[in-house]
């Protein structure tokens, strides 16, 4: 399979969302195209309509309008393009084109009704020697549900072999068999009624079925498929719940049946402050997903991600950050602490995430258990613009340590961020210069809301050993920051060799 690099050919030749081609010139002469896809392109041309518009599904596997794929296992790949007639709101196409003797002819085309093409996939489903194609077409208006038609293609033709309503969906090999399934939220009947459904669908007995139907208490959300450990993918989402925040759930192939793995006893979750790895339960193979306490709680919702850039997708439990003694009137700060599941019985502790005027801080393991979090204060209804982050050592007897507290009451920062106006910035600049101390803007006139002043966000690195002595000042000189790890915990990992100076300050 075969995805178009046709960013820079849309960008020209469509005119918002699916846009309307120019002109056969502006086809033959668009810049920047290999020879190829120049070839395809004008291949298409001869069987559109005058005044086409291409239609660039909302999610792919490849995210072009115009695709190679082999469909039918036969060697050789079809051509297949999405695209309006002029005047058809409501109607889709999809064309199939294949080769003979070395010209493209038409093999078949599919309409559907829609506005939009929701989802365009090319995915191998009952036999691992052929693709089928998934379309998904978006009705339109509020509280109308998706539609996913699945096609076999062989002989030059399609045929239907299953459709479904949905409202969210998400495709991707569950098993490990080099078959892919369905995942979808069907969409809600009553209203009133927050339950909902995760259907999973496959081959069975030679067609696809119903494999799995996992029943909720809640509203679906950011359902996903992606690779869940390193030997095995899972199905991802979270559940916003009605009696508590949510949980977070991860569905995989466990001992020949479908199984939520994020069984998280009650113990394991009280010591999620720890930040270290979590031990889990058996996997909960019941259909209701409420049938356990034994949940994966989040307070609040957040999606999984690949946080370390390893392939594997990440779960997310919210974490109540420690934080020293701080004004009561002051929001209660928490990290997103990252778990990857070994493919067993444990989640291994990844990595923390803070989010802070619109920074996604990420804190350094070493710092795990060593720090604490002065946010920012609130008053007379004002938010203050500093957030430091202070070194935090452990008592001699640790299990007679609360959380937040520490051996000495010592002051000895890590770090400081600071936001602040442009004004304010140009007054502290001498300042700081003066007195040879080390800082790093990392933004340089960010407009925060409309209307507002520009900001200039600092970040203050520590100086000296804070008046500490012995095996305390060797533990904070081995946590403080270099600008390059400040730098990387902002999300600033390279400075631009033009400007570099404007950006990076060392004093």
């Amino acid at each position: 399979m075969k995805a178009l690099k046709i960013a820079g050919l849309l960008s020209l030749l469509i005119a918002g969302g699916c846009g309307r081609i120019a002109s056969p010139g502006d086809l033959l002469h668009a810049p920047n195209l290999a020879n190829e896809e120049q070839s395809l392109y004008r291949a298409v041309q001869p069987f559109l309509p005058a005044g086409y518009q291409l239609t660039t599904p909302d999610q792919s596997d490849q995210g072009s309008a115009i695709r190679l794929a082999d469909l039918d296992g036969d060697g050789t790949e079809e051509l297949i393009v999405s695209y309006k007639k002029p005047d058809t709101d409501y109607e889709i196409n999809v064309l199939i084109l294949k080769q003979s003797k070395g010209a493209w002819q038409k093999a078949d085309q599919i309409t559907g009704s829609g506005i939009n093409l929701d989802y365009l996939g090319i995915k191998p489903l009952t036999d691992s020697s052929s693709s089928d194609l998934l379309l998904g077409y978006e009705g339109g208006g509020v509280g109308l549900p998706k539609e996913l038609h699945v096609y076999a293609y062989s002989g030059g033709k399609t045929r239907s072999i299953y459709q479904s309503s949905y409202d969210q969906i998400a495709v991707g090999d569950l098993i490990g068999s080099g078959l892919s399934q369905i995942a979808v939220v069907p969409p809600g009947g009553d209203a009133e009624n927050s339950r909902s459904r995760i259907e999973i669908v496959g081959v069975k007995n030679g067609k696809l079925g119903l494999l799995s139907d996992n029943r909720t208490d809640g509203t679906v959300l950011n359902i996903r498929i992606g690779r869940a450990s390193a030997k095995q993918n899972g199905l991802f989402a979270q559940v916003l719940g009605s009696t508590r925040s949510g949980y977070s759930i991860l569905v995989a192939w466990k001992n020949g049946k479908f199984a939520n793995v994020l069984s998280l006893p009650s113990e394991s979750y009280d010591r999620r402050a720890y930040r270290e790895n979590l031990k889990l339960g058996p996997p909960d193979s019941d259909s209701d997903l409420t049938a356990t306490e034994n949940k994966w709680w989040i307070d609040y919702p957040v999606d999984s991600r690949d946080i370390d850039g390893d392939g594997i997708t990440e779960v997310v439990l919210p974490n109540p950050i420690p934080t020293a003694e701080s004004d009561s009137a002051s929001p209660k700060l928490w990290t997103d602490s990252y778990y990857r599941w070994d493919g067993d019985r444990e989640m291994i502790f990844v990595e923390d995430r803070l989010w802070q005027w619109g920074y996604d801080l990420r804190i350094p393991k070493r710092w795990t258990g060593f720090y604490e979090v002065e946010p920012p204060k609130t008053e007379n209804d004002q938010e203050s613009s500093e957030m430091r982050f202070l070194y935090a050592p452990l008592s001699e007897n640790e299990s007679e340590t609360t959380e937040g507290e520490n051996a000495t009451d010592i002051e000895a920062p890590l770090l400081t961020l600071r936001q602040m106006t442009t004004a304010e910035w140009m007054q502290l600049q001498p300042m700081l210069d003066s007195r040879e101390g080390r800082y790093i803007v990392l933004n340089g006139a960010a407009q925060t809301l409309p209307g507002s002043p520009a900001t200039v966000t600092l970040a203050l690195l520590p100086e000296g050993n804070a008046g500490l002595s012995g095996e305390q000042a060797k533990q904070y000189a081995e946590l403080m920051p270099t600008e390059a790890e400040v730098r990387a915990m902002t999300g600033i990992e390279t400075v631009e060799e033009e400007g570099a100076e404007s950006d990076v300050e060392k004093h």
